[in-house]
């Protein structure tokens, strides 16, 4: 394994954290969720926040992050929590936390595991900025650096192999959901276009108009305008995560025990899913452990739980290439000048495997 890709992925995942979480101490924060807390109507008992502390691993690097304690007073229990909120300096033009909560809202009955929705404060009247509180889902998200170190690298190859299945397994009960019954239409308002994956490729190039990327949108104009001249007809709109990755699933006893941020979700096709996980794997290095499956066999595991067959792969190949370089040059803004190198190097990858994937597929 490359220590390089180890050491650039933690130093991501730090940075991004730091940005995310502004200068409000823990302290700060204690005292606001303790005012949220006791605003609750609901609440039986009085609620106290404790032992706010900001979080290890991988998950939640793109939005404000911190867990902490809720102890009820008179009976003395415990329950272990997760605050999100708007971060201080946002990766995207846009962040709607209301519809993050309301996508969990919809799927706390659903097949889909997510964590249980506690209170929320959407106008920040408590918190200071939009935020929610979820209970903590027992599991583990594995780092960036997955084939290196973490839940997925430190178990044997079987259950590597077995956990990487439940991942792929669980992106197909998502993609089979009743968005509809589910009320989350309003995904579809998400940016202008007149077909699905055209309001993605939109959304993306709204991030770079919002952040002054000129000459990125010069230098992506060409794959941008091929995809939207390009786009497949998608004979079945699903409900796509948006950011299927490792960090943002949770695993207990080698199965997926949660989906954890929904800030990038849309409806759009399976493929679009499905490709955007399998070229993540590969982001930092394709040097994998024993026992991960290959894309070959992926695909096939999802096939065979979602009962689909998988179209217009090198289309979708394409279009997860694109959403995952535009979303690395919005993070490039929040590195430092001594780390920029280092990541522009990186990004220089991807890009060029971005620009292989579209010569392929024209």
């Amino acid at each position: 394994m490359s220590a390089g890709a180890k050491e650039l992925g933690q130093r991501i995942i730090e940075i991004n954290r730091k940005v995310r979480l502004g200068s409000t101490t823990t302290e700060q924060w204690r005292e606001r969720l303790d005012a949220l807390l006791a605003a609750q109507p609901d609440f039986q008992l009085t609620c106290h926040a404790r032992d706010v502390r900001f979080p290890e691993g991988g998950a939640g690097s793109s939005s404000g992050t911190l867990f902490f304690t809720m102890s009820h007073e008179g009976d003395h229990s415990t329950r272990e929590c997760v605050l999100r909120f708007e971060p201080a300096e946002r990766l995207f033009h846009a962040y709607d936390l209301d519809g993050q909560v309301r996508i969990q809202r919809a799927l706390s009955s659903s097949p889909v595991p997510v964590p249980a929705q506690i209170c929320e404060d959407i106008d920040g009247e408590f918190l200071k900025v939009p935020g929610y509180v979820m209970e903590r889902t027992s599991g583990e998200a594995a780092p960036g650096a997955w084939f290196a170190e973490g839940v997925i690298a430190d178990s044997t190859p079987a259950d590597r192999r077995k956990m990487i299945l439940s991942f792929v397994e669980t992106l197909a009960k998502i993609h089979q959901l009743d968005w509809r019954a589910q009320g989350l239409s309003f995904l579809l308002r998400r940016a202008v276009g007149p077909n699905l994956i055209g309001r993605e490729i939109n959304w993306y190039w709204d991030g770079l108009s919002w952040a002054g990327e000129i000459d990125a949108q010069k230098r992506f104009s060409g794959v941008r305008d091929w995809l939207l001249a390009n786009e497949p007809e998608v004979p079945r709109p699903v409900l796509c995560h948006g950011d299927a990755n490792f960090t943002n699933y949770l695993f207990k006893d080698h199965l997926v025990s949660a989906v954890l941020d929904w800030e990038m979700a849309f409806i759009g096709a399976p493929e679009a899913d499905l490709a955007y996980a399998l070229i993540g794997m590969s982001s930092l290095s394709s040097d994998y452990p024993p026992g991960t499956p290959s894309d070959d066999e992926m695909k096939t595991a999802y096939e065979a739980a979602s009962g689909a067959t998988l179209q217009h792969w090198e289309y979708y190949s394409v279009f997860a290439l694109y959403r995952i370089v535009l979303t690395h040059i919005l993070g490039l803004r929040a590195f430092p000048e001594d780390f920029q190198a280092a990541f522009q190097s990186h990004v220089e990858g991807l890009i060029a495997r971005l620009n292989s994937a579209w010569s392929a597929a024209k």
